[in-house]
């Protein structure tokens, strides 16, 4: 029996007709990276209009949604793209994020009235409508622009799933999602948005779902979802990058729900500031030969009781502080023995209150002891007793080992195997296949880039038809690499024009990535519009010559 030779058609490819973006988190660096990417979209053209405008999907975390929330809001409001380069790059540049933050949170007047809780990450919120937007959700689902899908991802802390503040598709998560909530959604601001996708853990505190995000208190829809067990005590929302730190599942599902309608994205593009780099963890450098710490908890204790104890020492301080006076107000030698007898004063008033206050340091030392023990399992109580006569320095050793390498967990390993876990959603997909690309902050240093020469197959002959990046790249992609993840820019980062260097980063890293994914097209013979794609490298070429002789010439 003779077998069907089987038929392999090549999917049409509508170059460039529906563009999802998505921004990483990474504070400023993701912020400026991201700002960038759309000024270079923006300045292509693309049937005689800037291929920014094609794009249709934007889901973004952390620092990427400060840059997409505030982009989202203008083109709702009909501004140009240019007054929100404008706006952002100005809000990036004069810094006043943090310290309009903490003016926020130290002012009681604003709090009075406020239906937010008085925390830092509610600060941020309001700093956010100040600095960035004051619009809603409703504003922007409203009102159309060429965005048609919009998410902001954040983390609920209830079920530890993702949080997606988006205008299609299901608010929320399918573990939280009803009619009450979506109904409020319309009401909640972007700026409370933009403070939950970027407070990130042990910086920032969660805001409270639905509390801090709706002031009406009264309205039916909230009244009903604060009886809703979920939501009786609120629900912790915070920091999209715990979940998916480069916003890759949610426009997955967003194409997903495209497909239905035969309007799935043409092309996903990942814009990334975060990387496989991470320092190695370092083991504390403690000499536990050396003296110092060499007590135990309870022989500091018993020496600190013991000193308080003590009243010689405390009537010496009494009798100074009186001589100072004395000699100050009949001798007036000089003003500083003034303030000296006044300081000695204090502290002779602190000393008889702290040994006033002994036996009640005592009780409350024991009554915490006895706290802790309750808060252990029985069969470890009578273990302490091998843990009571270590040394201090040997408990310095095991606080800071601990706290160091849990914090490299959360902040490198942790995200970075996410990191890896979200790409192969993107890359396994074969259904993806030619209608993905990532542009990636740390790709065009010079040492990544000879790297992937080297290593990626086939890049080689790809890359004869695009010239080398050059020194002046190099530099550049290095600069915007380096940033740490903040919301401001230190001394250091402004004294390497950090600012400058990210925005053009975004520019010139989109322009490699979308001509590299045209010559791919190109080679492959794909089923695309060939006079389209010729005209489409020509202009990607036209821009990287540029950026080679000048990675800035597009900043201005």
């Amino acid at each position: 029996m003779a077998h069907k030779k089987e038929e392999t058609t090549k999917a049409k490819i509508n170059l460039f007709k529906n563009i999802a973006l998505t921004f990483s988190g990474g504070g400023y660096r993701a912020a400026a990276y991201g700002l960038g990417t759309l000024a270079y979209l923006n300045h292509v053209k693309f049937k005689k209009k800037p291929l920014l405008q094609n794009v249709k999907g934007l889901s973004t975390v952390s620092g990427g949604t400060l840059a997409g929330a505030t982009y989202a809001y203008f083109m709702a409001d009909g501004k140009d793209f240019n007054a929100f380069y404008s706006h952002f790059y100005r809000m990036l540049n004069k810094d006043k994020l943090l310290e309009t933050a903490l003016k926020k949170l130290d002012s009681d007047d604003i709090w009075k009235n406020s239906h937010k809780k008085r925390s830092l990450i509610n600060a941020f919120a309001l700093a956010y409508a100040d600095l960035l937007t004051d619009g809603t959700f409703e504003f922007i689902k409203t009102n159309k622009s060429h965005l048609e899908d919009i998410c902001f991802n954040a983390t609920d802390f209830s079920f530890g799933l993702a949080f997606r503040f988006q205008t299609t598709g299901d608010f929320g998560n399918y573990r939280l999602v009803n009619s009450n909530l979506t109904l409020l959604s319309n009401e909640m601001k972007l700026a409370d948005a933009i403070a939950s996708s970027s407070c990130f853990p042990i910086g920032f505190e969660p805001l409270v779902m639905p509390d801090d995000y709706i002031s009406n208190q009264d309205s039916d829809a909230y009244i009903a979802i604060k009886e809703q067990d979920d939501f009786k005590k609120g629900v912790g929302i915070m920091d999209g990058g715990i979940v998916d730190n480069q916003g890759i599942g949610s426009i997955i599902n967003a194409d997903t729900r495209r497909k239905k309608d035969k309007k799935g994205y043409d092309l996903i593009m990942v814009c990334d500031v975060g990387s496989y780099f991470m320092k190695p963890w370092v083991p504390a450098q403690i000499d536990m030969d050396k003296k110092g710490w060499t007590k135990t908890p309870i022989q500091l204790f018993d020496k600190i009781v013991g000193f308080l104890k003590s009243i010689g020492w405390s009537l010496l301080v009494v009798v100074i502080a009186i001589a100072l006076l004395v000699i100050g107000f009949v001798f007036k030698p000089a003003p500083w023995l003034f303030i000296l007898g006044g300081a000695f004063s204090l502290l002779a008033i602190l000393v008889v209150l702290l040994s006033l206050g002994i036996k009640k340091l005592e009780k409350e030392a024991n009554e915490f002891w006895e706290w802790v023990l309750s808060k252990l399992p029985g069969f470890m109580k009578p273990l302490l007793k091998y843990l009571k006569n270590l040394k201090l320095r040997l408990y310095k050793r095991m606080v800071i080992e601990r706290g160091t390498s849990g914090m490299k967990m959360i902040n490198d390993i942790f995200l970075k195997q996410l990191r890896r876990l979200n790409y192969n959603l993107l890359y396994a997909n074969e259904s993806l296949k030619d209608r993905r690309i990532s542009s990636l902050i740390y790709e065009l240093t010079e040492d990544q880039y000879k790297h992937n020469r080297s290593d990626e197959k086939g890049v080689e002959e790809k890359l004869k038809q695009i010239a080398a990046p050059g020194d002046r790249i190099y530099a550049a992609a290095k600069i915007a690499r380096e940033m740490g993840t903040t919301l401001w820019f230190s001394q250091e980062d402004r004294d390497v024009n950090r600012l400058k260097n990210l925005v053009a980063c975004g520019q010139f890293t989109a322009c490699y990535n979308l001509l590299k994914y045209c010559i791919d097209l190109k080679e492959k013979g794909a089923d695309v519009d060939q006079k389209l794609l010729d005209e489409m490298i020509k202009a990607f070429q036209k821009d990287w010559e540029k950026f080679v002789k000048d990675p800035y010439w597009l900043h201005g």
